[in-house]
């Protein structure tokens, strides 16, 4: 009993861990790191309360209330199998969209992330180099710069990706820029608007987060694109955060 409480114990602190560097590093707490502290905090109380608990189902039995404790533990387990399956079910299929799939698609859209002040974020930085990669690969490709701005931001994501781009030597002319979205869904809604009015393929390489190319190419879908994926890496320790987010976020999508 006593390994097994430590055993319990320490887990649930090695999975507070896992979420911790985006909080303490640059101030992100979301429902990725807000489940995993909840998850790793649950942990460790079952691993104290351990043998309270035990004691407790065991004069349950000794008081004959065997039945309601079966059933009880019974709908217990079943939801909390239901729950991981669903959860694991959709983390893996957001891992499975996180690999780069795009070939010859001639239309990229860029998603836009937050700025702080002019500064763009070290995920906006790492999306424009994935996409600046891929259409210098692709010099007949189009890009559509998409993101809005925020009371927090001094210029907007759409042109913040323009600047990004540019910088690293690709044409001006080649750049369309969207500026009126606030999340995902108007991004693309409001791109596929350029890509109607310009007549350009509706077979789109999306440039964004590895993890959140599920999503992206979900809502692509809903506004009739086929998307593929030009992901940029999120970093190690950020990456236990941002994929427990999207398991969410997806779901959210999904209703």
């Amino acid at each position: 009993m006593l390994i097994i409480r430590i055993l319990l114990i320490l887990l649930g602190l090695y999975i507070i861990t896992l979420y911790l560097p985006p909080l303490v590093t640059l101030g992100v707490i979301n429902a990725g790191n807000l489940f995993g502290f909840a998850a790793g905090g649950a942990i460790v109380v079952l691993g104290v309360t351990l043998k309270c608990i035990v004691a407790f189902i065991r004069g349950q039995f000794e008081a004959d209330r065997k039945k309601q404790v079966v059933i009880a533990l019974s709908v217990i387990i079943a939801l909390a199998v239901m729950f991981l399956s669903a959860f694991f079910g959709t983390l893996i299929s957001i891992v499975n969209h996180a690999e780069y799939t795009a070939t010859d698609q001639s239309t990229v859209i860029v998603l836009g992330c937050q700025i702080r002040g002019s500064k763009p974020s070290g995920s906006l930085i790492n999306r424009c180099k994935v996409a600046a990669d891929y259409l210098e690969e692709h010099p007949d490709a189009v890009c559509i710069a998409s993101g809005g701005q925020g009371s927090d931001e001094d210029l907007s994501e759409g042109q913040c990706i323009f600047n990004l781009l540019t910088e690293r030597g690709i044409s001006p002319d080649r750049i369309y820029i969207e500026d009126k979205s606030t999340n995902t869904d108007e991004n693309v809604a409001n791109s596929v608007k350029i890509i109607e009015e310009h007549g350009f393929s509706k077979e789109v390489a999306v440039a964004t987060n590895d993890y959140h190319e599920k999503r992206a190419e979900m809502i692509c879908k809903k506004n009739g694109l086929t998307a593929y994926s030009v992901p940029a890496r999120a970093t190690k320790l950020s990456r236990p955060t941002f994929f427990t987010r999207e398991v969410f976020a997806v779901w959210a999508q999904l209703i």
